[in-house]
């Protein structure tokens, strides 16, 4: 399957001004730059991280390191990317609330609103999860499953998380507090398949806990297929129940393009791919010609998604597209017996800090929004590895590691607007060490 999704500068579903229901009647506070014209959220985030990064700026051979960093960045910053206000979401996380016979899908209840806020017609989601919901709060309904009261601590449903590919395939999981209701599932949930003919992957999770963490650890998929394609540079990302992938499609593209821009450049022979998930950077360094790429994650499921991957790519027999285009005249294309990524199952922390092997060309990182923390961004310090390339979704704790690697100088950054209408920004920075 390919997917075509980056449009040309300036086109696309961007709105200087969106409009949201939610919003406008206060029930909603999960975008609160809502009101603020796109184009001033961009360059506020712009202005924030230029601030921070140059902050940062190593001091190089022309400059005396006893004199503050120049008013100017020594670096390279690439144009931001910035992505539709609306329809980008490929995920949601929808809390169940409401009762049996009249659900509520959305945000949990409160003071003010003791059902629950509905927010089917949210307008972050893309339309192939938007036109879902109706369909799975009608067949919830009919399974007769209580939902999950916090107050109480009592109830079967918890959440309802739907993923979406630019295809409009989906993937649909329960959060249940128990097995109580999954034989009732297990014999009906064919009739939500009918209603949803696009759905690939249905699974249950089960979270007894009463807790904020959403998922638990069992996850009991039903369906005959387990995972859904998701668009990546060189071959499809394969999504399993479990693993992360990141909510905007098209923002998650320009991130994997510009680490292969930078690959293609530094023409490393070989690279690891630290806190890998699906394996998204890993194929889009093996597209851009790196030997040996691997990568490494703790999620086990991300990491089958990852060798799914291979497996598919191994088996072709056609040529596949290297990056996505949306020329009618073809696209790139690599031949299936290009050199794969090899993922493995583990801490990227431990993983990394006991390797006895010849250090790699490349290190690129993508941590949770904790960081990398004091031994891994140590360890890179020490470890003599000529680039990094550093993918963050948290501004404070990528300055936090990067003042730990003072042999480091940035080369380049790009900014990437993953989620619109909030401060938060993701950031890919590119670093070699200083001469």
């Amino acid at each position: 399957m390919c997917f075509s999704l980056m449009p040309p500068a300036g086109v696309g579903l961007r709105l200087e001004d969106m409009f949201c229901e939610y919003f406008e009647a206060r029930v909603c506070r999960s975008c609160p730059l809502m009101g603020v014209p796109y184009s001033q959220q961009v360059r506020d985030k712009e202005r924030a991280s230029r601030r921070a990064l140059i902050s940062l700026d190593r001091p190089s051979s022309r400059r005396n390191p006893a004199q503050p960093p120049a008013a100017k960045s020594q670096f390279d910053w690439l144009p931001t990317y910035r992505s539709p206000q609306k329809e980008f979401r490929n995920k949601a996380k929808m809390v169940v609330s409401g009762s049996k016979k009249s659900i509520v899908l959305g945000l949990a209840p409160t003071k003010d609103h003791p059902a629950g806020v509905d927010l089917q017609a949210c307008p972050l989601y893309v339309p192939a999860i938007r036109a879902a919901f109706a369909p799975i709060r009608a067949w919830l309904q009919r399974l007769g499953a209580r939902p999950y009261n916090i107050a109480t601590a009592k109830g079967e449903v918890k959440y309802v998380l739907v993923s979406a590919n630019p295809e409009g395939e989906l993937m649909v999981r329960l959060v249940l507090r128990s097995k109580a209701a999954l034989h009732r599932i297990e014999n009906t949930w064919s009739e939500l398949q009918a209603e949803l003919p696009h759905l690939r992957v249905f699974s249950v999770n089960i979270q007894p806990e009463h807790t904020t963490v959403i998922e638990g650890r069992e996850e009991i998929i039903l369906s005959s297929e387990r995972y859904i394609p998701m668009p990546g540079i060189g071959t499809d990302l394969w999504l399993a129940p479990g693993a992360f992938f990141q909510t905007n499609t098209a923002a998650s593209q320009a991130m994997y393009t510009q680490a292969a821009t930078w690959a293609r450049e530094l023409q490393p022979e070989t690279a690891w791919d630290l806190y890998c998930g699906v394996g998204g950077f890993a194929f889009a360094l093996s597209s851009a010609g790196v030997a040996q790429v691997t990568g490494v994650e703790v999620v086990g499921p991300a990491i089958d998604g990852a060798k799914h991957a291979v497996t598919k790519l191994e088996s072709a027999t056609a040529t596949v597209p290297v990056e996505p285009s949306n020329k009618n005249d073809g696209t790139p294309n690599i031949p299936s017996a290009a050199p794969r990524p090899h993922f493995i199952t583990a801490d990227a922390t431990k993983w990394a800090t006991n390797q006895k092997l010849v250090p790699p060309d490349l290190v690129v990182v993508n941590p949770p929004r904790r960081g990398l923390g004091p031994e891994l961004s140590s360890w890179l310090e020490r470890s003599g590895i000529p680039h990094l390339i550093y993918s963050s979704c948290f501004q404070e704790t990528l300055v936090e590691d990067l003042r730990r690697m003072r042999s480091y100088q940035i080369r380049a950054a790009k900014l990437v607007d993953m989620f619109p209408h909030t401060s938060h920004v993701e950031s890919v920075v590119l670093m070699s060490r200083a001469d």
